[in-house]
């Protein structure tokens, strides 16, 4: 009896200690690339440009952009696109010095518009976009197995809009940002205190949220125009369930505090506000410079509620502590003739994510993004194809997370993206 006793004490030791190694595993990665996870990939030929097209309009795609620019469109139109992303992400290790690689994915972000000019002073838009979204897999063998294996969110959102020309020089719009999300967050669980292969554990949710957005676009003459549109932040309230693959021979006592069970979590998605400066004076030239702010500082805390105890618990909380960050650019088109444009543009990003909180599971530095398209029209349809690049700046990860898991993945990160967009509007 002594020894049963003995052993039940040590068992119930290392389930405490496996409690607070499931609690801070399951809030490690970020349900969470643009900055933060946000996704900028809505038209080629704005793509070709930096999304510099807040005080000008390249077409359809302006719903999402600026939807007070949608008035400058005529009649009925429709644009579908694709953007094929290439991302890779590398890991020195400052332990072993050892070098890793995520796996090679591609994800293809695709966007809908439509807009209809009711009559000369009102225009409606339709948007369906992915503004938010995320893609990293280590495997499960890498030295940060603890913190993250497999993250990947989806965000889908339907926007209507409906702009009003005030008048010649002045446009105003606004309209509902409808907003589902799927995520699947996975990692390791460390078992090795029983001598065992890692667990596998993995939570999938889904949810919704609404919020709003404005535009506006001022032209005080034929050469200048500027533009600013707003998206308010979204909170998504995510069901799903986390469930776990525990390895052969596990301890029925152990095995009884990691039952697969629903849970909860809530989202909140960062407000953005974009604006722009054109000029277009210059014979066949556009120009246009701007920005975009965005309230990552939202992102305070990772709360998850369980259905049931897992590792003694119904509740974690993990401080994110993200900050605001704003971004700049620039983009130009250059009509060589009536049917046929170039693009090019610049875009420096800021990184929102504090060296304290930092973790592999989201791709978190500045970056640097250069990009080049072409446009071509063929009667009433027009087609862009362009070619984004974007340089994260290299970034150590120096901190704690992940210390009594078993790994801190601690290291040098080094991570860029190729992003091909291709897009088709017609005028009816």
């Amino acid at each position: 009896m002594r020894t049963k006793n003995k052993l039940s004490k040590l068992l119930g030791l290392r389930i405490g200690v496996l409690a607070g190694l499931f609690l801070s595993t399951v809030g490690a990665p970020s349900i969470a690339s643009g900055s933060g996870f946000a996704v900028y990939t809505h038209g080629a030929k704005e793509l070709g440009m930096q999304n510099s097209v807040i005080a000008h309009s390249e077409g359809p795609a302006s719903n999402y952009h600026n939807p007070a620019l949608i008035t400058e469109l005529k009649g009925t139109q429709i644009e579908a696109g694709t953007t094929l992303i290439f991302p890779s992400r590398e890991f020195k290790s400052a332990q072993t010095g050892k070098t890793e690689k995520t796996e090679s994915r591609v994800f293809y972000p695709s966007t809908l518009f439509v807009t209809h000019q009711l009559n000369e002073r009102f225009t409606a838009g339709l948007g369906i976009i992915s503004p938010f979204g995320l893609g990293t897999d280590w495997g499960k063998q890498w030295e940060g197995r603890y913190l993250a294996t497999n993250s990947e969110m989806q965000t889908f959102n339907i926007n209507p809009n409906i702009a009003w020309k005030v008048n010649d020089k002045l446009a105003v719009a606004g309209g509902l940002d409808l907003l589902l999300l799927d995520a699947t967050l996975e990692k390791n669980i460390n078992f090795s205190a029983y001598v065992l292969p890692d667990a596998e554990q993995k939570f999938d949710g889904d949810g919704d949220g609404i919020g709003y957005n404005l535009g506006l676009v001022y032209c005080p003459n034929e050469d200048w125009s500027f533009g600013a549109s707003y998206r308010s932040g979204i909170k998504v309230d995510v069901e799903g369930n986390a469930e776990f693959k525990l390895p052969q021979g596990t301890p029925p006592l152990l095995k009884a505090n990691f039952p697969n069970t629903g849970g909860t979590t809530e989202i909140e998605l960062p407000a953005q506000l974009f604006f722009g400066l054109c000029y277009q004076g210059i014979d066949k030239l556009t120009l246009e410079v701007g920005g975009r702010w965005e309230g990552w500082s939202c992102y305070e805390e990772l709360a998850f509620k369980f259905d049931q105890p897992v590792a003694g618990s119904k509740t974690s909380v993990f401080k994110k502590n993200w900050k605001d960050v704003v971004s700049c650019a620039v983009g130009a088109k250059y009509d060589l003739n009536d049917t046929f444009a170039i693009f090019g543009g610049y875009r420096f990003d800021d990184n929102p994510i504090p060296d304290d909180t930092f973790e592999p599971g989201i791709t978190a530095s500045d970056k640097h993004c250069i990009s080049l398209g072409v446009g071509k029209t063929f009667g009433n349809l027009v087609a862009g194809v362009s070619y984004h690049y974007e340089k994260y700046e290299s970034r150590k990860k120096d901190n704690s997370l992940g210390a009594s898991l078993g790994g801190t993945a601690n290291g040098e990160y080094n991570s860029d993206a190729h992003m091909v967009g291709v897009s088709v509007s017609y005028e009816f």
